[in-house]
């Protein structure tokens, strides 16, 4: 298992591209995903597994929350590049929701299969935590921040196509 993660693409017969990360349990659900997403998301899917194990350095049946948690921990570690959108260091959130997604998305997978020997996702859908009033409530790992990240470039060329367009009147 010394070569897991490693990425290998191939095309089939009828000229689909398939991925494979040389881990049975990975590789079949890669041909899961290839049956039901299109091409870019299954190469983004590849790509999310392929960080995740090279990062955790386990195979599949071996990982624990413990190892998600830590996982997150690295990716949002101190970094010398500082975000301008949200201030904060590390990689964006939107990136590590993605991955998280897609090691969720395999695990949920494994979990369904019953010939694995997971039974249980270790990527907790959130955290518990309590309100005035005692009231319990999950919050997410990772918070996105909502909106579009393409409102400003927009808004940005409009104005300049405004612009150019009152100087030619």
């Amino acid at each position: 298992m010394s070569d897991f993660p490693c990425l290998v693409r191939s095309t089939s017969a009828g000229g689909e591209v398939r991925f494979a990360l040389g881990d049975p349990l990975v590789d079949s659900y890669l041909a899961f995903v290839a049956g039901r997403a299109r091409p870019n998301t299954l190469y983004a899917v590849t790509h999310d597994l392929k960080t995740f194990f090279t990062i955790v350095a386990k195979g599949p049946v071996e990982v624990s929350s413990t190892d998600v948690f830590d996982f997150l921990a690295q990716q949002r570690g101190d970094r010398t590049v500082v975000r301008m959108e949200d201030r904060e260091s590390g990689l964006s959130s939107r990136t590590i929701a993605r991955w998280l997604s897609s090691v969720s998305g395999f695990y949920a997978y494994l979990a369904a299969r019953s010939d694995t020997g997971v039974d249980v996702n270790p990527v907790p859908r959130g955290l518990s935590t309590r309100r005035r009033g005692g009231r319990a409530r999950t919050v997410p790992l990772v918070r996105v921040p909502r909106g579009s990240r393409t409102r400003g470039p927009v808004i940005t060329l409009h104005a300049h196509a405004l612009s150019f367009h009152q100087r030619r009147v």
